[in-house]
């Protein structure tokens, strides 16, 4: 019998600590992009807000800042395991979208940040992938 692998203290304190650094700068993004005047989104700094259509760029802004709660949520609300593993995955893509934009547009100024909050996003997910994998050996088969 397989046994379910709990994360210990430590790793679930690590756990933690990614999950807020990761929602941080998506509630902000999510906040600036969902709020602001399209005059002040022409002004920001960012390669694909420019050319894209406002209502691209609140949608963009809406996935952000729900991703974002669905890191933080299943936590205190104890909301099922699997929106955690989506949301990381969720917010896993828009990061890959925004550096492969980034290259093509040559703003690669917030490189490090980007590359940190990458490597957050990829340990959450590993953390969460883990847990699932261990869940499942650990079911019973169904017959």
């Amino acid at each position: 019998m397989n046994a379910i692998v709990t994360p210990s203290r430590s790793m679930t304190i690590s756990l933690w600590v990614a999950r807020v650094l990761v929602a941080i700068p998506f509630f902000i993004a999510a906040g600036l992009e969902g709020l602001s005047s399209p005059a002040t989104l022409a002004e920001m700094d960012l390669v694909w807000i420019p050319n894209a259509p406002l209502w691209l760029v609140r949608l963009v802004a809406a996935v952000e800042g729900l991703a974002a709660l669905g890191l933080i949520l299943p936590g205190l609300l104890r909301l099922p395991p699997a929106t955690l593993t989506i949301s990381a995955a969720v917010l896993l893509v828009v990061q890959i979208a925004a550096l492969t934009l980034d290259f093509l547009g040559s703003g690669m100024g917030d490189l490090p940040v980007k590359a940190v909050v990458l490597a957050l996003t990829l340990f959450i997910l590993w953390v969460q992938l883990r847990q699932i994998g261990s869940r499942a050996k650990a079911a019973p088969p169904t017959a």
